[in-house]
């Protein structure tokens, strides 16, 4: 019998011993039935006394599941049920068309003669025949849903002219280094933020959204209105499944460097009035750092020549920093204040859980945009609170409408699936123009999505190609093999982006390729030439003409790009050895 759970079960008894034993059985050896009952008399000549009495104390059928992967497979294999053998012909017959169901029968109806019960023959036909017309039904919604999805992206492709040609080619030496969240000039160099993780690991507090802590009673509440799918603040003990509201720097933290584009070197900059440092951001003409000190949030503001103290809106936690234009932003569970001369004015309050960002919030017009930190580094998803008065929290990517999550439940399986391209939730970067367009890329790098002012997406880039085409997705008709991680909007609206295959400018509808990235080459042991794994940016800094800098999540680390008198460029990593901390 098929049951929910079966999907758990085979693959916690797969390499166990008893299986690679089971598995073992000399079927080959015997003479291969050409009948159910044959088959059971087979198995109880074969089958060692022990495993026979196993299977006697079972009490039930659902145990003998275990035997689908080692026993189940040799049958299948050995007594020709993938070849139409004449035993899978009689099985046939009995109304089991897929050698996994004539197998798991076979077992099933073996405990079933072991302990004198009904075999349930045409019961169990019927219940594969609803179960096969079911997973032909989704497999038909599916390839309408592909075939839909397509038309959509086609429909959806801006049409982008461009032309590849020769640019000159930089080699990459990947090194592991920071986790780049942020990038901005400051004090001659460049100030970047790296996320931190705290003591609760992130894949323990990946709970639903709509959650509160209620401080009478010590307990974590949920209110069902808002079920959005944020993880903040909130993680749930793996002994015992119960959920719990996190301490202060429990969660990640985002941490202040400075590259000194003078030694080259990245420092870790340090505060007097902040002992703990969780958030930083540069916003205005002021580095902002906030934290813990004696056990209270404090917040201090540094400038060129002064710095200031401004208590904090609220005292129960320590808010995520960002920026609206020149001002920061403070964003905590569910409130936003903005920064004013040194006064705080409250944004938004409400009962929406705001997810926790490790790219800085930034508020434009009426949309407060948050990108959260997924999971394990992927699946970072980029929101955006719309304020007014119907308040609204909107993921990206299922607000395009594009490759919606499937969520099949069937007797043998429980799948959740998205269709559509790897990680295509995840968003690596983003960024508003002066006009309002968002541009967020996406699925790897795969995809740059434009959301105009109005609301309506299209696609400059899909499936690393600004071609549209018939063919299934991955497939082009000239293969462009363009990826953008990160894009940034300079001051005239152009888009600057940078990939694994290079840096690029985007301005109306001409891309134009910049530099091409080729990793670094290695030897293995033997002396083969071997690559290591190329640039993966998810910020790209302009400097001027001659550089620019490059920050990659996941460790990657930062990088500076830069032309010699000679007109040639390098790559430098910054990531052999921070420099001392420095004190602001």
């Amino acid at each position: 019998m098929h049951v929910v759970s079966l999907l758990f079960v085979f693959f916690s008894l797969f390499v166990s011993a008893q299986e690679e034993r089971m598995k073992n059985q000399p079927l080959d050896q015997q003479k291969t039935p050409t009948t159910l009952s044959e088959a059971h008399a087979e198995l109880e000549r074969i089958l060692p006394h022990e495993e026979l009495a196993k299977i006697d104390a079972m009490p039930s059928e659902d145990g003998m599941i275990k035997y689908h992967f080692g026993l189940g497979a040799s049958i299948r294999g050995n007594w020709g049920l993938w070849r139409g053998s004449p035993l899978a012909e009689h099985m046939e017959e009995l109304g089991f068309t897929h050698p996994d169901d004539m197998s798991d029968v076979i077992l099933a109806t073996f405990w079933c003669k072991r302990h004198g019960q009904d075999f349930r023959l045409g019961e169990r036909a019927a219940e594969y025949k609803r179960y096969w017309k079911g997973a032909q039904k989704a497999q038909d919604e599916e390839e309408n849903r592909v075939e839909k999805t397509k038309a959509a992206i086609r429909s959806m492709m801006i049409g982008l002219r461009f032309e590849k040609r020769d640019v000159p080619t930089v080699q990459t030496a990947i090194r592991n280094g920071l986790n780049v969240r942020f990038l901005c000039p400051f004090r001659g160099g460049v100030f970047l933020t790296a996320y931190s993780q705290g003591r609760i690991s992130s894949n323990l507090y990946a709970v639903r959204g709509g959650l509160y802590f209620d401080s009478k009673e010590g307990k974590v509440r949920t209110d069902p209105q808002y079920d959005d799918g944020v993880a903040r603040g909130f993680y749930r003990d793996p002994t015992n499944g119960e959920l719990h509201k996190m301490k202060l720097g429990e969660d990640f933290y985002t941490l202040g460097f400075y590259l000194d584009l003078k030694d080259h070197k990245i420092h870790r900059i340090c505060v007097a009035e902040v002992n703990e440092v969780y958030a930083a951001v540069v916003a205005g003409d002021r580095a902002w750092f906030a934290g813990l000190t004696d056990g209270k949030a404090v917040l201090v503001g540094v400038g060129e020549r002064d710095r200031i103290r401004v208590p904090l809106p609220q005292e129960d936690e320590i808010p995520d920093l960002g920026m609206d234009g020149q001002s920061l932003v403070a964003v905590y569970s569910k409130t936003i204040y903005r920064l004013t001369d040194r006064n705080w004015t409250l944004v938004h309050s409400g009962d929406i859980l705001l997810p926790r960002s490790g790219l800085p919030p930034q508020l434009h017009g009426n949309m407060v945009f948050f990108r959260d930190e997924g999971r394990g580094e992927s699946r970072k998803r980029l929101w955006w609170l719309t304020l007014g008065d119907q308040l609204h929290l909107t993921l990206l990517t299922r607000d395009t409408g594009l490759f919606e999550p499937i969520v099949r439940s069937n007797p043998q399986w429980m799948e959740t699936r998205l269709i559509g391209p790897p990680d295509w939730e995840g968003t690596s970067s983003y960024c508003v123009t002066s006009s309002g367009d968002l541009w967020a890329c996406v699925a790897n790098g795969s995809f740059l999505l434009r959301r105009s002012k109005d609301g309506s997406y299209s696609l400059a880039i899909a499936y690393n190609s600004v071609q549209s085409t018939e063919d299934l997705p991955g497939k082009r008709e000239a293969d462009e093999d363009l990826s953008v991680s990160a894009v940034t909007a300079l001051p005239d609206d152009t888009l600057l982006l940078a990939g694994k295959t290079g840096l690029y400018r985007l301005k109306g509808s001409e891309l134009v390729q910049e530099l091409a990235f080729t990793s670094e080459e290695a030897k293995d042991s033997s002396g083969k030439v071997v690559r290591h794994a190329g640039l993966d940016p998810s910020n790209i800094l302009l400097l001027d003409d001659r550089s620019y800098v490059i920050g990659s999540s996941s460790w990657g680390g930062v990088y500076l790009l830069r032309k010699d008198n000679d007109g040639q460029w390098s790559c430098l990593s910054l990531n052999e050895k921070l420099g001392d901390p420095v004190i602001w």
